[in-house]
């Protein structure tokens, strides 16, 4: 302990002897010379203290077990409650791609009925099938062609 305290007010040092036999129950700098409690101080120590006994106490299996059953009827319950229809298969949400999102986010369906929309937008599509439909047409007129004169040799013979 401090044999002597000055005092920072002061420009002389002030010598106080401290007598280290006696029990000090105070601060060193309290400026209070009579301590008193609070008047709410054994509430809060009676809330620390329970609290303390809930962490020493610890949880069991069977409260652990209780606090998951209530917490899965409490979920039950309000899915039940909910009213929320669950989505079709086309309002659910589609994996997206963050970069293609962020550069053109017009192009990005969020659900399946979005990409249904973009893909009716397709200019590439829409090309390709323009190519291909008079490779179809050709295809479906040798085809038939082709089914009518077997027909006709068959016919004849």
């Amino acid at each position: 302990m401090k044999t002597e305290t000055n005092d920072p007010w002061c420009e002389t040092a002030v010598r106080t002897p401290v007598n280290d036999n006696a029990p000090n129950d105070r601060f060193e700098d309290s400026f209070l010379d009579n301590h008193r409690r609070l008047s709410d101080s054994e509430q809060y120590l009676q809330k620390l203290y329970s609290r303390l006994r809930v962490l020493q106490g610890g949880t069991t299996k069977k409260d652990l077990v209780t606090s998951l059953s209530v917490a899965k009827e409490d979920s039950i319950a309000r899915l039940i409650t909910s009213g929320n229809n669950p989505q079709s298969e086309e309002e659910a949400e589609l994996a997206t791609n963050p970069l293609i999102r962020h550069i053109a986010p017009h192009l990005q369906a969020l659900t399946a009925s979005e990409l249904i929309h973009l893909l009716k937008a397709d200019v590439l599509q829409a090309t390709t099938e323009a190519e291909q439909q008079p490779n179809i047409t050709e295809e479906l007129q040798t085809n038939q062609l082709s089914t009518e004169h077997t027909s006709k040799s068959k016919d004849n013979n």
